[in-house]
């Protein structure tokens, strides 16, 4: 099954690869050092989005080559999927290499949004964006102006990007929830395609793909980033999965139209993002600037009150896993299709 090969390929990838980027992160000295704000006490590489980007790449160019089922979805319709792709792949490579740059030298916040920005919107050349969508009532489909369907697909990249930038705050953390997120996100697909529109079916079943491919590759990386890590993502591994998952969700759970298929992916993220917004809130309050890092974000709070660090990651996998049992549950008695 292609899902599966998906899966066991970025799996196997990321934790064949993440060892060579915990050695090009010490030969060119991109390490993580232990800060004031930080929770970590000896100095530990950060470039450990080589090996998540790696294993889907990996994953992508073996099923390319081997997989004659992942050829014929993508050459459905004039090779429209396959641009998509193409797309998501232009973009998803250009914030890895921002994160890269990032992490050795320290980008500029303006630079670091204008990049963002250019990358949602190679995608949305390329296809990817929303486009519309269908109330509750009545059925009746709405589509969106071409500038607020393009401010809304930026919006909501940029917004999943610096949200699992946000939540890398303790190790295993980032990877953990993206695992759960991606893997609720195969089984939204999945569950969403039972259409009788062929190109909705096509665009789910490249969802789910993604979506499993997303999910082995942050498992993988698991093993080299739980408590305690031997290696960080960095900035190149955030971007990018946040990155993947919000595309993901536009190419599949965003296609079905409905408006109640949007609270989806935010029910299985409402964690984090009620942590940036909380810390967003802070900030302006105290007058600080809105990415200035600090040590008032819901796991730091937890750790004072005593809880360890693999407690705290845990109860942040166990919330993020019921608020994805809700959105499934969502999923299947709203009938978002």
């Amino acid at each position: 099954m292609i899902y599966l090969a998906a899966f066991v390929l970025a799996l196997a990838g990321t934790a064949l690869i993440t060892p060579l980027s915990i050695l090009l992160a010490k030969k060119y000295d991109v390490m993580d050092y232990p800060q004031a704000r930080k929770v970590h006490r000896q100095p530990l590489p950060r470039w450990g989005g080589i090996g998540i980007f790696g294993g889907c790449a990996l994953t992508v160019g073996l099923l390319l080559l081997f997989s004659p089922g992942f050829r014929g979805l993508l050459a459905f319709k004039d090779h429209e999927l396959f641009k998509q792709l193409t797309g998501i792949a232009v973009g998803g490579t250009l914030v890895f290499f921002l994160g890269l740059v990032d992490d050795k030298i320290s980008v500029r916040a303006v630079t670091k949004l204008l990049t963002q920005i250019i990358a949602a919107y190679i995608v949305m050349d390329f296809g990817v964006r929303m486009t519309g969508l269908s109330l509750p009532f009545g059925g009746r489909y709405y589509p969106f102006p071409l500038l607020l369907g393009q401010f809304l697909t930026v919006f909501w990249i940029i917004g999943f990007m610096n949200t699992i930038n946000l939540a890398d705050g303790l190790d295993g953390m980032a990877a953990g929830i993206v695992a759960i997120a991606s893997g609720t996100f195969f089984v939204v697909a999945l569950l969403q395609n039972n259409t009788a529109i062929l190109v909705l079916s096509k665009q789910l079943t490249l969802a789910a793909i993604l979506a499993a491919m997303l999910s082995g590759a942050c498992l993988g990386f698991l093993l080299f980033n739980f408590n305690p890590a031997k290696v960080f993502m960095g900035d190149s591994g955030a971007l990018f999965l946040g990155f993947m998952l919000a595309v993901i969700c536009v190419v599949g759970t965003l296609k079905s139209t409905a408006v109640m298929a949007v609270f989806i992916p935010i029910t299985v993220v409402a964690l984090p993002i009620l942590d940036v917004a909380l810390a967003l809130f802070r900030r302006m309050r105290k007058g600080m600037g809105l990415m200035t890092p600090d040590k008032e974000h819901i796991h730091h709070h937890l750790l004072r009150y005593g809880w360890t660090h693999r407690e705290v990651v845990l109860l942040i996998y166990v919330v993020t896993l019921i608020l994805s049992i809700g959105a499934i549950v969502l999923t299947v008695v709203k009938g978002v299709v």
